[in-house]
C-alpha cells in the first residue's frame, strides 16, 4: 500500500520558523542601535549657587556621567570656577577660578579632584577658555594685571613652558570690546570666537593660530558661544532675537546657517556637541537638556539648584568614579571677507 504524504506543512513550519527568527535578530539589531545612539560620555559645567561643601554662593563646578541610561547624577567637584574644558583624555579638566579681582586658570585630575594646580604664569581676568585638541595649548581672552582692561585679547598659553601668546589686536577705541565664546577647530589650527563690536553685535570670526588672520563668519546680528562640531564642518552658535535665543549651526565652508530650535531669553547659555556629533547638551537656567539631531527631540537629563553656565562634553574615557554624596534631580586689520549665505 503505497502512502502519499504533502510536503505542504513543512514549508509553512519552516517559513514561520525563518519568519520568527527574522523578527528576533531585527529586534537585538533594533535593541543594539538603539544602545549605540544612546549618548555617553562626561559633562562638566559650572552653577551659580550654594555649595555645602565649599560653604559659599558662587560658581561651582559639576560633573555628569552619561552611560546611556536615564539615571543622570550632578556630582560637585567640590571647587568654586567657572569655564570648565576637557582635556582629550578626560584626565584633566581646566577651568578658571576668580580670586580677590583676579582671575587664574587651573586643572584638575577629575578622580583626585583636590590635586589642584596652577596653569597662568601670571594673574588676571581671563574668560572663555578652550583646551586644543592635541592638549598642549589653552586658548582664551581677557588681560593681565598689569594691563587695563581695553587690552582685552585673545591668548594662547603653552601648557609646558607657560608662556602666553597674544594672538589678536582688536583697536579698542576708548573702551573694552567683549569675548563672547572661544573654541578650538578639531585640527588645532583654527580658533572659533565671538566679539562684541560697535553698534552693539556680536558677530562670529575665526582665528588663524599660525598666520593670526581673522576671517569674517557672520555679520549683521547678535551671534555668540560659538562651538566647533567633532568633524570640524559645523559650528554650534546661539542667535539672539527680541523675544528668544535660536540656536543654530553654520557650515564653515558655504556658510549656510541652519537654525534649530529656540530658547528662552539667555537661558541657553551654553551648549556642545556630543562625541559623534549627533547631540548637544545646553543649558536652560538649572537643567541641562540634551538635543537629538535625528529627532529633532529634547530631553531634560540633569537639573540642580542654581543656574548653569558653559558645559563641556568629553568625548571619551572612564572616570568619576566616586559615588555623588547627594544626588540632584596677527592684526585685526587682516580680515577675509566671504558670501554669507542664509
Amino acid at each position: 500500500m503505497s502512502r502519499k504524504y504533502s510536503l505542504l506543512p513543512y514549508y509553512i513550519s519552516k517559513c514561520v520558523r525563518l519568519a520568527l527568527l527574522s523578527v528576533l535578530c531585527l529586534s537585538l539589531i533594533s535593541i543594539t542601535s538603539q544602545g549605540v545612539a544612546a549618548p555617553t560620555g562626561h559633562l562638566a559645567y559650572a552653577v551659580n549657587g550654594f555649595d555645602e561643601n565649599l560653604g559659599r554662593f558662587d560658581w561651582n563646578l559639576y560633573a555628569t556621567a552619561l552611560r546611556g541610561t536615564k539615571d543622570f547624577t550632578a556630582i560637585p567637584l567640590n571647587h568654586k570656577g567657572m569655564y570648565p574644558s576637557w582635556g582629550p583624555d578626560g584626565d584633566l579638566l581646566y577651568f578658571i577660578q576668580r580670586g580677590k579681582g583676579d582671575a587664574d586658570i587651573y586643572s584638575i585630575n577629575p578622580d583626585n579632584p583636590k590635586n589642584k594646580k596652577l596653569i597662568t604664569p601670571i594673574s588676571g581676568t581671563y574668560r572663555f577658555l578652550s583646551v586644543s585638541p592635541n592638549g598642549r595649548q589653552l586658548a582664551f581672552n581677557g588681560y593681565t594685571i598689569d594691563q587695563l582692561p581695553q587690552e582685552n585679547q585673545i591668548y594662547v598659553l603653552n601648557i609646558d613652558s607657560g608662556e602666553m601668546e597674544v594672538m589678536t589686536q582688536v583697536p579698542h577705541l576708548g573702551w573694552p570690546y567683549s569675548f563672547y565664546g572661544m573654541s578650538w577647530s578639531p585640527n588645532g589650527k583654527r580658533l572659533a570666537f565671538s566679539l562684541s563690536r560697535p553698534g552693539w553685535l556680536e558677530h562670529l570670526y575665526l582665528l588663524d593660530v599660525e598666520t593670526k588672520e581673522i576671517e569674517v563668519l557672520t555679520e549683521l546680528n547678535k551671534d555668540f558661544y560659538p562651538v566647533w562640531s567633532p568633524d570640524g564642518t559645523r559650528i554650534l552658535f546661539l542667535r539672539w532675537n527680541r523675544e528668544f535665543d535660536t540656536f543654530c549651526t553654520i557650515d564653515v565652508d558655504t556658510k549656510v546657517i541652519e537654525p534649530l530650535f529656540d530658547v528662552d531669553k539667555a537661558t541657553g547659555y551654553w551648549g556642545d556637541w556630543s562625541p559623534e556629533g549627533d547631540y548637544i547638551a545646553y543649558s536652560r537656567w538649572g537643567s541641562v537638556y540634551l538635543y537629538d539631531f535625528n529627532t529633532d527631540e529634547t530631553q531634560e537629563v540633569v537639573e540642580v539648584d542654581g543656574s548653569i553656565f558653559i558645559i563641556s562634553w568629553l568625548r571619551d574615557g572612564e572616570i568619576l568614579p566616586v559615588e555623588p554624596r547627594e544626588k540632584l534631580v596677527t592684526t585685526w586689520s587682516s580680515i577675509k571677507r566671504r558670501a554669507t549665505q542664509e
